[in-house]
């Protein structure tokens, strides 16, 4: 997100949604949010309370839940509020996944050295449009760019009962981390030929 994007707060004991702006952020800490004008806005805000935030960026709708930390209603109506640890891509999921555990290749080229990094990773679950897998918290320890929403990442994945390996070029959709991996929501992109084939046989084996 960057600053002054538009955001529609969604709080319990509020009907409706609130437009704010993002102001200030400090990565992996916080953010800083801009709320409008409210009668008794400490009703709303306490410290801890959960708050579910939406965004649109380039054309597709984001959104996360998070808690307030510090609210400062006298003089500057802003909430400092904890930073998302999952961001989820509204349009993602509209296939039906079959969970499994598959080792993968993950490539992804960054876009400030324009290089390639490659990782190696878990697919968790996996269904015509996409896939979820995790990545090791010690496989990204060297990299100093991170992964973010919207990236676009090659996928190198071996099927069981398919012969050879799936090239699937893919887009970041969300990302969520906990104390041991990273865990990414990916969309196929212009998936056909022969992988489409592919993934759609070994889909067929394992869902009949």
């Amino acid at each position: 997100m960057d600053f002054n994007t538009a955001l529609q707060l969604q709080i319990e004991g509020y009907p409706g949604r609130l437009k704010s702006y993002l102001v200030g952020k400090e990565e992996g800490n916080y953010l800083l949010i801009k709320i409008p004008w409210l009668k008794n806005p400490e009703k709303f805000f306490r410290q801890g309370q959960e708050l579910i935030i939406r965004y649109v960026y380039q054309g597709c709708a984001f959104g996360f839940k998070t808690q307030v930390i510090l609210p400062l209603f006298d003089t500057f109506n802003v909430v400092f509020v904890r930073f998302p640890t999952t961001i989820e891509d509204f349009n993602l999921r509209i296939h039906k996944r079959f969970e499994c555990s598959l080792p993968a290749r993950l490539e992804v080229v960054t876009r400030h050295q324009n290089r390639q990094m490659r990782f190696k990773a878990m697919v968790n679950d996996i269904s015509k449009g996409g896939c979820r897998l995790t990545i090791s918290l010690q496989e990204l320890e060297w990299s100093k760019d991170p992964i973010k929403i919207r990236a676009e990442v090659s996928l190198f994945l071996s099927l069981p009962g398919v012969d050879g390996e799936l090239f699937l070029q893919s887009a970041v959709r969300s990302l969520a981390q906990d104390d041991d991996a990273m865990a990414l929501g990916l969309q196929f992109l212009d998936l056909t030929g022969k992988n489409r084939v592919q993934l759609d046989r070994f889909l067929a084996l394992n869902q009949s």
